[in-house]
């Protein structure tokens, strides 16, 4: 293999990596919408952090083809 075609395919695992990165953080600031929102909770860092990991939680099953 040439060295341009790992380079691209170095540039395309990094860009995979952060598309992915770009959507747990999606589904994290809906969550965090949903609970400050008409759930009521109030907003903290703490929660924020709470709701991206468990939209990156939410994107691994969706992933991993559970559903």
């Amino acid at each position: 293999m040439s060295l341009w075609f790992r380079i691209q395919e170095l540039v395309v695992e990094i860009g995979l990596r952060l598309a992915k990165v770009a959507v747990a953080s999606l589904f994290g600031l809906v969550i965090y919408l949903v609970l400050t929102g008409p759930l009521g909770a109030p907003g903290s860092v703490q929660l924020a952090l709470e709701a991206w990991i468990a939209g990156a939680l939410v994107f691994l099953i969706i992933e991993t083809g559970i559903f």
